[in-house]
């Protein structure tokens, strides 16, 4: 086993930090949806702001879609996100004598023709 001096250890810049972010946001959101901003910084450990900042931005690029608002008995009434089912992923397995290629929603959903 490699020793690492202190010299190489490097930390990760902020952009690399702020995708890790997303990322986990957005599995979370795939794997738990319909589910609130207070959910994600509670299930993530992320800070409400940081949550907001991540949502706000997926919301934008149309990844996340917000829904109905759930009533409480009482305090403010949580908008429910989940991913946005009108988004296309493209899966393509390219092999020697065969390419296939694949279209599913973000929800892994393969639409029938």
């Amino acid at each position: 086993m490699r020793k690492l001096a202190p010299t190489d250890i490097r930390g990760a810049s902020s952009e690399v930090a702020r995708d890790i972010n997303r990322r986990i946001v957005l599995d979370l959101v795939r794997k738990r949806q319909p589910l609130s901003r207070a959910d994600l910084a509670r299930l993530s450990g992320l800070q409400r702001s940081t949550v907001s900042l991540i949502v706000e931005q997926l919301v934008k690029e149309r990844w996340v879609i917000e829904g109905p608002r759930e009533r409480l008995p009482r305090g403010r009434r949580p908008t429910f996100l989940r991913l946005n089912s009108q988004r296309v992923v493209v899966g393509i397995d390219i092999r020697p004598v065969q390419t296939t290629l694949l279209l599913a929603d973000v929800n892994g959903a393969i639409p029938v023709p």
